[in-house]
């Protein structure tokens, strides 16, 4: 399973970065959008859409997708603000799970969800591309969360024994989050130390490494919340499109919750990136 699962990660890895620093504003949102045009049509699975009702949900989230590449300036930050929102309710709903599983469970709500879940975050990746040295600091939140999954995974192997939410994802545990917030905040402070070294000792640098380390946090969340939604439906993953990692959204889920609150940390915290 791992050799598996390290296999496609390596196939995968290039045309990710590839994206990431080659593409052009319009051919990364391109990118991006088709990635999260399948994810639609896997969470149209897991809200109890079959065959015809899939196909509609997916052109019905591809169609938002798109229209949201031409949202005006000003409704880029409430935009993002309303995904993060979401998130913060997602933590109530993980931490309770499944106490309220009644407030998200009727199919409807979990479709507009899905939409939550992808629009804002899709949105803070299209600003950040868009802005001086985009591409940078799109590689560096991907790294953060690449690196703390493996941080995770092999913490949590070794020293794994306290469970982290055991209702929802039985296999997470506290060691696996500390590892992985360990692992993922060294390649930042790298990544950051390359960029610019006088930087890492500034406020600026300062508060976007302690961002870093509350990114790491909220893509947790990310990949938690889509297990609420998983354990609920009773699927393992959201789908088999890539060996040893299940479904395109069970790879992106947590990219889905950290590109919001790293976005608005760009933006609006350090200033790093101007949206006007």
């Amino acid at each position: 399973m791992l050799a598996t699962r390290l296999l496609t990660a390596l196939i995968l890895a290039p045309f990710v970065i590839g994206g990431i620093f080659l593409l052009p504003p319009a051919g990364f949102a391109l990118f991006i959008g088709i990635v999260l045009t399948i994810s639609a049509y896997e969470w149209a699975d897991l809200c109890g859409y079959e065959h015809n009702g899939q196909v509609v949900y997916t052109v019905v989230a591809a169609s938002a997708l798109f229209a949201s590449v031409w949202v005006p300036h000003d409704w880029i930050i409430p935009l993002v603000g309303t995904g993060i929102l979401w998130w913060l309710a997602a933590l109530v709903f993980v931490i309770r799970y499944p106490l309220l599983s009644s407030v998200w469970q009727d199919q409807w709500v979990r479709a507009c969800l899905g939409l939550l879940m992808m629009v804002p975050g899709y949105v803070a990746l299209n600003v950040m591309k868009q802005s001086v040295d985009g591409g940078f600091w799109i590689f560096l939140l991907f790294m953060l969360i690449w690196s703390a999954d493996a941080g995770a995974y092999f913490a949590g192997k070794l020293l794994g024994r306290r469970k982290l939410a055991p209702r929802v994802s039985p296999g997470k545990s506290w060691a696996g989050l500390y590892g992985g917030l360990f692992v993922a905040l060294l390649f930042a402070t790298g990544l950051i130390t390359w960029k610019e070294t006088s930087m890492l000792f500034s406020p600026v640098g300062i508060t976007l490494l302690v961002g870093c380390g509350v990114v790491v946090l909220v893509s947790v969340l990310g990949d938690l919340t889509e297990s609420m939604f998983k354990r609920h439906r009773g699927v393992k993953d959201s789908g088999n499109l890539l060996p040893g990692h299940g479904g395109m959204l069970d790879r992106i889920d947590g990219l889905l919750a950290a590109s919001p609150v790293f976005g608005l940390l760009l933006f609006s915290v350090t200033g790093i990136v101007d949206v006007v």
